[in-house]
């Protein structure tokens, strides 16, 4: 079972695998069940989000802009999760940029691990 979690990208301390076999293994048998293991992968899958999401759903509170500005974090977001983009998005430098444009593109990247942020 770990091999194949591992083969599928997981980076697994012994911690985070003690935490997925509590899981896909309850009553601690040693064995996982093909039923636990796509319950397991179901879960995972389904609260996971992707960069392309993250950057659609930028895109429909930027009013389908390339960019997103401060005001619109802040109107559309919660306090705490505006103040977080506004302060780790770099500034959008295409050719329609106006001023105070943010960068949701490189932000959602950077988020999912596809760029630096």
């Amino acid at each position: 079972f770990r091999a194949c979690l591992i083969s599928m990208g997981y980076d697994l301390g012994e911690v985070e695998f003690a935490r997925i076999m509590t899981l896909v293994d309850p009553n601690n048998t040693g064995v996982v069940t093909f039923q636990a293991f796509i319950d397991f992968m179901t879960r995972e899958t389904a609260e996971t989000d992707t960069a392309e999401q993250v950057i659609a759903s930028f895109k429909i509170l930027a009013s389908d802009k390339n960019y997103i500005t401060v005001e619109e974090l802040r109107r559309e977001l919660p306090p705490e999760q505006a103040e977080y983009c506004i302060t780790r998005m770099t500034k959008y430098s295409g050719a329609d940029a106006i001023t105070g444009a943010l960068d949701y593109v490189s932000f959602s990247s950077a988020l999912y691990g596809e760029s630096d942020l």
